[in-house]
């Protein structure tokens, strides 16, 4: 099957958002919904679909979907459990969000994310559902870690959260596909690295509904984690060159890398 675009694969995640969604209106959960939508870009699915199609012998456009679905309904949970964060922090600016209604719309979309990754041809292969697990796993931990600290770390926060996010996004693709340990690694790198370095980015610029504000870091410390975030993918991709066909992951990645942090001191 011919490979999506990013456009197209795009438009087809956002149609299993929304229709997936749908429940989470019914149920009195549309902040669950407003939450998805309001981050239309789908970095985290595209790179689960993206890593998939670098690894598969013949990509299947369709294979990854459920996957990279899950994916990003995980994020919206990752931008819910912020909310309470900062919620409570006298650094940030609250939200006006009900904290029952946060916890139940983030209840949801974990709960959506495996059921939509359930739907993974022939069965959710046993080391992707892992590999997701964990990555929710690592996710929660980080939010707990910082909920009990006075405020949160940003670096920290920013490994666990985002870069824990894009992790799993690119091993299950590359699990999916019928990579085994050690060669999930280079994905796991270049996953991890590049969307906290695209993050910090998006947090210098404010851009975004989805970024995790720093609340204790200099600018500066902050543009040298993202510097050394990325010199580190861009090493996970190099080492993608001889065993998988990564044009189109490399394309994708170059296109949204965030160059105005490149070159930041060590």
């Amino acid at each position: 099957m011919t490979e999506l675009s990013p456009s197209e694969r795009r438009t087809e995640l956002n149609r299993r958002l929304d229709a997936t969604l749908a429940s989470a209106d019914a149920g009195g959960l549309s902040l669950a919904r407003s939450t998805v939508l309001e981050c239309p870009d789908r970095w985290f699915g595209q790179l689960v679909a993206l890593s998939y199609d670098a690894a598969a012998d013949a990509p299947d456009a369709d294979a990854a979907l459920p996957a990279a679905t899950a994916v990003e309904l995980l994020r919206g949970y990752c931008r819910l459990r912020y909310d309470l964060l900062t919620d409570r922090d006298d650094h940030a600016a609250a939200t006006d969000r009900d904290t029952t209604a946060v916890l139940l719309a983030g209840d949801y979309l974990n709960s959506a994310a495996y059921a939509a990754f359930s739907r993974v041809e022939d069965g959710p292969p046993r080391d992707g559902f892992d590999a997701l697990t964990a990555a929710l796993q690592t996710i929660v931990e980080g939010f707990d870690a910082a909920y009990a600290r006075s405020a949160a770390e940003s670096e920290s926060l920013l490994d666990d959260t985002v870069g824990a996010l894009g992790e799993g996004a690119a091993v299950v693709g590359a699990t999916i596909a019928g990579i085994d340990d050690p060669g999930r690694e280079p994905f796991a790198d270049l996953g991890r690295g590049f969307s906290a370095a695209r993050h910090v980015q998006r947090v210098l610029d404010s851009a975004g509904p989805d970024s995790l504000l720093p609340l204790d870091v200099e600018e500066r410390d902050l543009r040298r984690y993202g510097a050394k975030r990325l010199r580190e993918a861009e090493a996970g991709l190099d080492r993608l060159a001889g065993s998988a066909d990564a044009a189109s992951l490399r394309s994708f990645l170059a296109e949204r890398a965030p160059d105005a942090i490149r070159s930041e001191p060590q």
